[in-house]
């Protein structure tokens, strides 16, 4: 039965719907004692995975039933914040429709990032994951709840077709909405009733306000792991920071930088005892050290959550970026990590007193009156006349096209494959109509 659930997920195409998209297949395969839903969904103004688990408690508990069936897990966690109140109560009515299943709810304060992996495994059951490890080794998985309902559809012979996600800012009617994958973020903005003023002086972020990206074009189009669109003022202080060059950041921390150690002193892995210093980053950097020392291929611990320079640093200030640069430097360059895997860690005796409260994190980010934006939950059917589905969405390779220009799909109907030995993902039509462009990077269907 475990290979069956994996088997159905793999051919589902679920992916991690919570971060970087990792082919959830490859990892429920594994082996642990525990599993972790987690729906912490700690970024600012998204409401999304709220959302699911107050409408689709079921599935998100039938999702965690079958990940622990396929690992052999004997204990569940569902992971969420003490104020998502309505989801509490539809989540413990779902289970107390599964009396045998040994799953608990574990209620988390309103702090960033909650949800981060390392993090919530400390939280619930006490472990220390190693430096640059994995969650699996030390006996856990965590899985985002908008992935567990994937998960529970996928048993069914359903594919990831459609994506929950948070549309608000600066739009005229702000929710929450059910989208096919591949539809431009224009056009969900469009759905959102379009922005309120000139869109020459707005920026849209994707994902969440801390560790989503600037889109580049109206054009671009929701993935499974699009979280939220986020229309903004170009001149808020989120955009700022996002749009911010690394030179700039360069010029800034080398003219400013007063070592004050507030960027370690609240960064969440140097907190859970990881080897992580971002003061030291910056004076490294800043004083123009070209070996690499610990301090600098430390890099690779950083979690970009961005706590540094959205919240901690006085002076705007960013390790984040140093470190982003010197993580790509080193993969450009086949470094391999031999150095950061320290397991014997011990938490900061201070941590459960730097934690960021969300709200204060929001001010910080000039997003007050957005966050009080409620983003119903809208229930249409929502179907554009064209998508455009990307053939990688997750981390690892991309799709391999199996359909052409001129074939007529259905919504679910295969059109890219995981190209056989490889990590990857298989993706779906999101809509029915005619492929007019299928390529190695994305397929184009028009209804």
């Amino acid at each position: 039965m475990s290979d069956q659930i994996v088997e159905s997920v793999r051919a589902a195409g679920v992916v991690g719907a919570g971060g970087a998209g990792f082919p959830t297949h490859v990892k429920i395969a594994a082996r642990v004692d525990t599993v972790i839903a987690n729906g912490a969904e700690c970024e600012p103004l998204l409401h999304c995975d709220q959302y699911l688990m107050t409408t689709q408690a079921d599935e998100v508990v039938e999702g965690l039933r079958l990940v622990m069936q396929a690992s052999g897990a004997k204990h569940g966690v569902i992971a969420l914040k003490q104020k998502y109140q309505a989801a509490i109560v539809a989540l413990r009515a779902a289970l107390d429709q599964r009396p045998k299943m040994n799953v608990r709810l574990h209620l988390l304060e309103s702090y960033y990032p909650a949800g981060d992996e390392f993090l919530l495994v400390y939280d619930v059951t006490g472990r220390l994951v190693p430096e640059t490890g994995l969650p699996l080794h030390v006996g856990c998985i965590v899985q985002n709840v908008g992935t567990l309902a994937n998960i529970a559809r996928a048993q069914r012979g359903e594919p990831v077709t459609h994506r929950l996600l948070t549309v608000t800012g600066e739009v005229r009617a702000p929710k929450t909405l059910r989208v096919p994958i591949g539809t431009s973020i224009g056009e969900v903005i469009r759905w959102a009733g379009g922005v309120k003023s000139d869109s020459a002086s707005l920026s849209i972020i994707l994902g969440g306000p801390m560790m989503g990206r600037l889109a580049t074009s109206l054009d671009e189009p929701v993935t499974k792991t699009t979280s939220g669109i986020i229309v903004l003022p170009a001149d808020n202080a989120t955009v700022r920071y996002l749009r911010r060059p690394l030179g700039s950041w360069i010029k800034r921390g080398r003219s400013t930088c007063d070592q004050c150690r507030d960027c370690t002193d609240l960064c969440p892995r140097h907190l859970l005892g990881h080897d992580l210093e971002p003061h030291k980053i910056m004076r490294t950097i800043n004083y123009g050290i070209t070996t690499l020392p610990f301090n600098v291929t430390a890099a690779v611990l950083c979690c970009e959550c961005r706590l540094c320079e959205a919240y901690a640093c006085p002076l705007e200030l960013s390790p984040c970026a140093y470190y982003k640069e010197i993580k790509r430097q080193l993969a450009a360059q086949g470094w391999r990590n031999d150095v950061h895997k320290r397991t014997d860690l011990a938490p900061h005796p201070f941590r459960e007193f730097r934690r960021v409260p969300t709200e204060r994190l929001i001010g910080r980010l000039g997003l007050t009156a957005y966050a009080q934006l409620e983003c119903p939950l809208d229930p249409g059917d929502y179907r554009p006349e064209r998508v455009t589905i990307p053939l990688r969405q997750h981390i690892g390779m991309a799709a391999r096209p199996v359909v052409r220009a001129g074939d007529v799909v259905a919504v679910g109907d295969l059109i890219g494959e995981i190209p056989e030995g490889k990590l990857g993902a298989r993706v779906h039509a999101s809509i029915n109509g005619k492929v007019v462009e299928a390529t190695a990077e994305e397929v184009v269907i028009v209804s």
